[in-house]
């Protein structure tokens, strides 16, 4: 939201800026009724007039005065701790702005030298550059050599060598084994097919077990 400009009223008549102050009294006096509700905190408001005496008070010159003596019972460095005059405000205000205005002019000149590093790419005469281009050059070339630098870095690094897991050769385990055994293959058959399993053959025994799953004497 856009904040009013406001008006110099050192030249109008007393009798305008007494309107003008009354005016903004009632507004003030509502912001600080707001503050005091949603912040919880004490707020006392002291006036002084030029030419008049007695002061405005807000909310009441009882609590003003109350507010005021305990402010200044705090030693002079507890009372300054967190003042903010005026001109402090306005400095930080200053201040941020410069800072901006400083981000975005760096921002523009590192477009702008990015985009003459292009012309240059495509044959623009480094004879017409001026002394500032020069040197917004120089922070580009020399950018783009660190990133060149960083990625030949990546590039040439070695592999990662296998971990130990991965150069450790597993033995057969018994299951594989027994997947070369011919009894094995043959009983896992047998009972694809639903008929009973047959004990492994002895060494010596004259026995053959045919198709049809009854034994042969081949005597």
């Amino acid at each position: 939201m856009a904040t009013k400009r406001l008006r110099d009223t050192r030249n109008y008549s007393e009798n305008v800026r007494n309107s003008i102050l009354d005016r903004r009294e009632t507004s003030l006096f509502k912001k600080a009724e707001e503050l005091s509700i949603l912040c919880d905190v004490e707020v006392a408001i002291i006036i002084f007039r030029p030419g008049k005496i007695q002061p405005i008070t807000w909310k009441s010159t009882s609590l003003a005065q109350d507010v005021l003596t305990r402010y200044l019972s705090f030693i002079e460095f507890k009372r300054l701790e967190k003042l903010v005059t005026h001109e402090d405000y306005l400095q930080k205000k200053v201040d941020k702005k410069e800072e901006q205005i400083s981000k975005l002019e760096k921002m523009n000149e590192a477009k702008e030298m990015e985009i003459l590093f292009n012309q240059l790419v495509e044959g623009k005469s480094i004879d017409e550059l001026d002394a500032r281009e020069m040197k917004g050059l120089l922070k580009v070339f020399a950018s783009k050599m660190a990133k060149l630098d960083e990625r030949k870095k990546e590039l040439n690094q070695p592999p990662n060598p296998p971990s130990n897991k991965e150069n450790i050769t597993l033995s057969a385990s018994p299951m594989e084994e027994s997947f070369s055994d011919p009894w094995f293959i043959q009983t896992i058959t047998t009972l694809g097919d639903g008929s009973g399993i047959e004990p492994a053959p002895k060494e010596g025994n004259d026995v053959n077990v045919e198709d049809d799953g009854h034994s042969k004497d081949l005597d």
